[in-house]
């Protein structure tokens, strides 16, 4: 602190003019460029070539040939040159250098990386914006900041640009920039979720569903809540809310299970399979059905919980994914169902393995013909080949794992292993 002070000591008695550019430049970060320097300042305020070959003579900046950029010698003397704003007016600086640099940019310079310049020195003086339309504004730039962190996998950051940019949206917003508050909500749910800020995201889900003008602008906001009641636990409640925005996609879910609902539904999907050979199964169209795609998310949502809640129910849930593939189209998860089918057919008591290999071969073809290009998946422990008229119950253990070896080899590799509840019976 002392060395920070000796130089803003230092800084102060140089040139008026001098001191602004030293001031202005310690607002835009580490490095910046020249153009960037050009558009935050007024023609009045300083001359760049006397700027830049006074800072670069005493030390302060160099330029790196390589970037095209101008960088601080080091981070004391950029804290030096910030210093020299009094405390008190640093919010109002930030605000005005953000404020001119938004002005003054295209649209493509706004899809740049300066767009983080722009919102984090607005973001510092959101406190003195008074306008709704400067709100609004600056809202919108905090998702585009947000989306473009999220791209980068920087989700703390994106929260961070997302929550902002939401608390900058009035009670009226909902009227008046509808589009804009359902993109911020939408967009900080898949932060927070991924960030594990569980709490956080259940609170802000209830204004989005609450206000939705349709059902559909509901289903990312419903999307991440699931994902995140099934890492944190809340098993009852998630699956409550996957049966629910099921119906309302036109799927029913059983709650629970019996020995006649499981039989009905396997002698059903057995029946609605009999005689498809693989070419008909990799002859059907892409899945369009928007609500259709939607359901399937989260019949994959609803077998993920039951595996580890109720296992007796995963079967049902791969029948239902199953059958809205065969009446609507394949999409991506169908190839995962298909493959889950599969291990269903060689885990119960009378194995169909010609069925199981079939499913599992139009799984990694339909895999490839939707564009994979290396996937992997493992699934353990799925209780899938449970009967109920024996004591004994079967667990299938899937490791299924499809590897992009060439653009035209996959290789498909299934482990099926039966645990058996009585232990003579395991012996055997």
């Amino acid at each position: 602190e002392n060395v920070v002070e000796h130089m803003t000591f230092q800084m102060a008695r140089l040139p008026r003019k001098m001191r602004f550019g030293l001031m202005l430049a310690s607002f835009l970060g580490s490095n910046f460029d020249r153009k960037v320097l050009e558009k935050a300042k007024n023609e009045e305020e300083f001359d760049f070539n006397s700027f830049f070959s006074s800072s670069i003579e005493a030390g302060f900046l160099h330029y790196d040939e390589f970037s095209k950029r101008f960088v601080w010698a080091n981070d004391q003397i950029q804290q030096a040159a910030y210093e020299l704003v009094p405390r008190a007016k640093r919010d109002s600086f930030h605000l005005l250098i953000g404020s001119r640099l938004f002005l003054r940019s295209s649209p493509v310079e706004l899809k740049s990386n300066l767009l983080f310049c722009i919102v984090d020195n607005m973001n510092r003086g959101v406190h003195l914006m008074n306008e709704a339309r400067q709100k609004y504004d600056l809202a919108s730039l905090n998702l585009d900041a947000g989306n473009k962190s999220i791209a980068a996998s920087a989700f703390h950051s994106a929260e961070r640009y997302l929550m902002t940019g939401i608390s900058l949206l009035g009670n009226e917003c909902w009227e008046t920039k509808y589009n804009l508050a359902m993109k911020l909500n939408d967009a900080a749910s898949e932060a927070l979720f991924v960030t594990g800020n569980f709490q956080r995201l259940s609170e802000i889900t209830e204004e989005p569903l609450e206000k939705a003008k349709c059902f559909e602008d509901k289903l990312n906001i419903y999307h991440n809540l699931v994902r995140s009641l099934i890492a944190w636990g809340k098993h009852d409640e998630c699956f409550s809310m996957c049966v629910n925005v099921l119906s309302q996609l036109g799927e029913t879910l059983p709650t629970a299970i019996t020995e006649e609902i499981y039989n009905e539904e396997a002698r059903s999907m057995k029946k609605l399979m009999r005689g498809k050979q693989q070419q008909h199964l990799l002859s059907l169209p892409n899945m369009s059905n928007f609500n259709k795609l939607a359901a399937m998310q989260f019949l994959n949502h609803a077998l993920t919980l039951t595996y580890i809640w109720k296992p007796k129910l995963s079967p049902l849930i791969v029948f239902r994914m199953v059958k809205l593939t065969m009446r609507y189209g394949v999409c991506n998860l169908s190839s995962f169902a298909f493959g889950v089918y599969g291990a269903w057919l060689v885990s119960i008591p009378r194995p169909d393995f010609a069925g199981g290999y079939r499913m599992g071969r139009a799984a990694a073809e339909v895999m490839k013909r939707l564009g994979a290009t290396e996937v992997s998946c493992i699934f353990a422990n799925y209780p899938l080949g449970t009967n109920f008229a024996s004591n004994v119950e079967s667990i299938l253990m899937i490791s299924a794992t499809i590897l992009h070896i060439t653009s035209r080899l996959y290789v498909v590799i299934y482990t099926f292993i039966n645990i058996w509840k009585d232990p003579l019976q395991g012996e055997h």
